[in-house]
């Protein structure tokens, strides 16, 4: 039933974004944040040998305890991708935050 209201919607949604095309290469970066927080579907959906990154990060935790140090590491190179790209797209993401609180 999930499938037929997001094809509903989505169908609606293509064929108006096809009419009047919209060019914003902003929007990358938020849907990029999004995705990458998406643990919760992530471990549902893959397996154990094609994780993504949250639940491999989640596989450090075990019975013995947490290695911190190693979750440490792996933590900072997951963030790594996501804080470059917020760094580099600053300007763009603080202009439009900005146009959104003016009324």
């Amino acid at each position: 039933m999930s499938t037929v209201i997001v094809l509903l919607l989505a169908i609606h949604a293509a064929y108006g974004l096809s009419i009047r095309p919209i060019i914003k290469s902003t929007d990358a970066l938020i849907c990029f944040i999004f995705a990458w927080n998406e643990y919760f579907l992530a471990s549902l959906l893959t397996s154990t040998m094609a994780r993504t990154t949250p639940p491999f990060l989640g596989s450090f935790v075990d019975g013995r305890g947490q290695f911190l140090a190693v979750l440490s590491a792996a933590s900072n190179l997951a963030v790594l991708p996501v804080v470059l790209a917020g760094w580099l797209a600053q300007k763009r993401l603080v202009t439009g935050l900005a146009m959104g609180a003016i009324k």
